[in-house]
């Protein structure tokens, strides 16, 4: 029996290379460094091979949208309470 044969497109979405954290830092626009102290921490997914972190952007830009709803959700609720009478 053969195997389905993928198109480019099929191929791209089951793989998407990694990058490095300096192009994965200005896809998201934070300094490099904060990004690999980030992944050193457990709080962004990335693998380190060998001194160079590596991320997957579609994986950093799920992470990174989060965070701004969840930054955004906070904001809107510590406005309600200002907005609040005693």
């Amino acid at each position: 029996m053969e195997k389905p044969k993928m198109n480019d497109r099929e191929h791209q979405i089951m793989f998407e290379p990694p990058v490095d954290s300096r192009t994965a830092s200005a896809a998201i626009g934070i300094h490099y460094k904060t990004l690999e102290r980030l992944a050193r921490k457990g709080l962004v997914s990335a693998i380190k091979l060998g001194r160079s972190w590596q991320f997957r952007l579609s994986i950093l830009s799920d992470w990174f949208n989060g965070k701004l709803k969840s930054n955004s959700e906070t904001n809107s609720q510590a406005n309600e309470k200002k907005e609040k009478p005693p």
